[in-house]
């Protein structure tokens, strides 16, 4: 009895106590709990702090992602124009001096943009060229003379003799397109170069001499505008072939202001034929072409008349040997024009060839009759540049249809520095 009453008193001690004592006990707790609330807060800041920083890295992301649509749209632009769309072009700059009254003059002579794109079966290519060439002073007292003479209404030259001024200009040389069956059909529509060896391969850093020979622009027409269809077949033959191409074409004929339309509704049309022949042992090449064109052309009195002209080409190398050659012949008002080139060359080294050209033209209708010899060298550290200077003398022929009785002989040295790119 006593040992329980003794331990019911220790209890109560202990359970009870004093208030002073339960009020101590109830601060601590307070501090207590205060204490874990200021921890509580800190780790609420934290949570926020860091949920911010979360957020604001996701902003981040997209940004860089929209960074990066921007990115690659420029960049499929850039694609677009660079790779999908080929762009070309030449640099020519030129200098001439001769024995006329003209001065010894620099040259910004041609400038041309190239741009083409292939989609599937379809192809299309325009060619753009800036020019600055000196119109020639028979052409230019042609003009004065009026209907006085029936002269052809549009003749450009190549600046040669008694060039007097310059005037620049801007051509569009070739806008078609084209469609490709296979190697044996094609067919190409709008404003294309005549298909003759020099017009299709024409480019300044192509050309071994720095003029042109004088009769291209007299006999056949240096543009068509209209449809021509192409194609070639080859077979092979040792460790060459033997190649066969034609081309035909319907244009308008032939005046200024034929890429808009045309003035009577029969068409000019022409054809050639090309025949590659094997290449064996020291024979690199032998390719010989015809070349025929039955159309208008028109004259100073804005009339049309009957033109046909007929010519034949070759291209020949034996080893370091070159030659090539076009003739052309036409017939207009009862009068036969004609025109030609002889070009042998050899080639020096890799980079060097020397070249001399004789060429002749009688053009009644252009009041010209002259002859031009040539010799020069040419330079191409590479393909596509090249440099290159020649000595010419020009005689005049003796013939009934010339204006001036006493042309002088002149001589003269020209001069290129050509960069394709």
């Amino acid at each position: 009895m006593k040992r329980t009453s003794w331990m019911a008193a220790v209890l109560l001690v202990f359970t009870g106590g004093p208030v002073w004592a339960q009020q101590d006990e109830l601060a601590r707790l307070r501090a207590d709990l205060q204490k874990q609330q200021e921890v509580v807060a800190r780790l609420l800041q934290q949570v926020e702090a860091l949920e911010k920083k979360q957020a604001e890295a996701v902003t981040r992301e997209e940004l860089d992602d929209e960074a990066q649509s921007q990115s690659d749209a420029v960049g499929s632009v850039r694609e677009s124009l660079f790779s999908r769309v080929n762009l070309n072009g030449y640099y020519n700059f030129r200098f001439s001096a001769d024995d006329s009254e003209t001065p010894i003059a620099f040259q910004q002579h041609h400038l041309g943009l190239i741009l083409g794109k292939q989609l599937g079966r379809f192809s299309v290519l325009t060619e753009l060229e800036l020019q600055n060439v000196p119109h020639h002073a028979e052409l230019m007292r042609e003009e004065e003379a009026g209907e006085g003479h029936e002269a052809v209404e549009e003749v450009h030259t190549e600046p040669t003799a008694g060039d007097i001024s310059g005037e620049g200009q801007v051509a569009v040389e070739n806008a078609w397109m084209e469609y490709s069956q296979n190697r044996l059909l094609n067919v190409r529509l709008g404003k294309q170069l005549s298909p003759q060896y020099w017009w299709q391969n024409r480019y300044p850093n192509l050309t071994l001499s720095t003029e042109l020979p004088i009769h291209l622009r007299e006999l056949f027409p240096p543009e068509l505008v209209g449809v021509t269809v192409h194609g070639s077949v080859a077979s092979p033959m040792g460790a060459s072939e033997l190649g066969l191409g034609y081309r035909f074409y319907v244009s308008n004929n032939q005046f200024e202001g034929n890429s808009r339309t045309d003035r009577r509704d029969g068409k000019s049309w022409g054809g050639r034929v090309q025949l590659r022949l094997p290449a064996t042992g020291r024979l690199r090449r032998l390719d010989v072409a015809g070349d025929v064109y039955r159309g208008q052309i028109g004259l100073v009195t804005q009339e049309l008349v009957a033109d046909n002209v007929f010519g034949f080409e070759a291209q020949l190398e034996v080893d370091r040997f070159l030659f090539q050659a076009e003739y052309a012949r036409g017939r207009t008002l009862e009068t036969t024009r004609l025109g030609y080139y002889l070009q042998p060359a050899v080639r020096l080294s890799d980079e060097w060839v020397a070249f001399y050209r004789a060429e002749r033209l009688e053009s009644p209708l252009a009041h010209r009759a002259e002859a031009r010899h040539l010799a020069g060298l040419n330079y191409r550290p590479f393909p596509q540049i090249a440099i290159k200077g020649e000595y010419y003398r020009l005689l005049p022929l003796d013939r009934s249809y010339v204006e001036s009785e006493e042309a002088p002989r002149i001589g003269g040295f020209a001069a290129a520095a050509v960069f394709f790119f």
